[in-house]
């Protein structure tokens, strides 16, 4: 009788809610060239998904970050953004300096057009998000700016000025964060970038994105688990109720 109680204790403690192990998301390292949505994560302009482009070599000194590939409205890094790029090489080697970025850091540039660019990662499911998230300014040969903004669901988060004179480099980030924050099924966790008034050109910010989301939806070994402790602790009472 034991052995049957411990095992129903164990079906009742793996309740829905705890029976979803956390699913970890990152943005560099979920990051496709290829797929926009990409799993859980994608790239806008407006409402609009940027499309996947291989760069023109055309001289912009950014050429060799964006050589693996990269979403934006076209190919050439001089007129065609916004842009979402996983670097291929840091800074140094690509026109800006190693403050700015590293080798595999997700930037982003943000319309010239002055339309925003998103960022988006969006729920599976029911469930519970805490995330963190930095952002900097990457662009420090150009004195620039641009207004983030993070959403979640369409709750506003938080805003920054993104320049040089603030969140200056990689070192020096807009830092935010968010625990046990209740989600439901499309829900997203949106990254705004717009340049700021007064700016003729957008510029570039780094974008690192780590979240962690604990699912409500119950797995189905936990209905079994469940069924099968039930089905047991029933069985032990009639067999009781016999032996009385």
């Amino acid at each position: 009788m034991k052995k049957i109680q411990k095992y129903i204790i164990g079906a009742l403690l793996a309740s829905p809610m705890l029976a979803s192990a956390a699913t970890s998301y990152n943005l560099s390292s979920d990051f496709s060239n290829t797929n926009n949505p990409n799993g859980a994560w994608s790239f806008l302009q407006g409402t609009t998904l940027l499309a996947s482009q291989i760069p023109l070599n055309n001289g912009n000194p950014l050429y060799p970050a964006t050589t693996a590939g990269y979403f934006s409205t076209g190919p050439n890094l001089n007129t065609d953004t916004p842009d979402v790029i996983k670097t291929a090489v840091s800074g140094s080697s690509a026109g800006q300096t190693d403050t700015d970025f590293l080798a595999g850091d997700v930037i982003i540039h943000s319309p010239n057009s002055g339309d925003p660019l998103f960022v988006v990662w969006t729920a599976p499911s029911d469930g519970i998000v805490d995330f963190t998230s930095d952002i900097w300014y990457a662009h420090s040969i150009v004195n620039r700016s641009n207004d983030a903004s993070i959403s979640l669901g369409g709750s506003f988060l938080g805003s920054a000025t993104i320049s040089n004179a603030s969140y200056g480099d990689r070192t020096n980030p807009w830092h935010i964060s968010g625990d046990d924050l209740a989600v439901v099924a499309g829900d997203t966790l949106s990254f705004a970038f717009t340049k700021s008034a007064g700016q003729s050109f957008g510029s570039l910010d780094g974008i690192n994105v780590d979240i962690s989301f604990t699912s409500a939806v119950p797995e189905p070994e936990t209905y079994a688990m469940l069924l099968a402790g039930l089905g047991l602790l029933g069985l032990a009472i009639h067999r009781r109720n016999q032996t009385t």
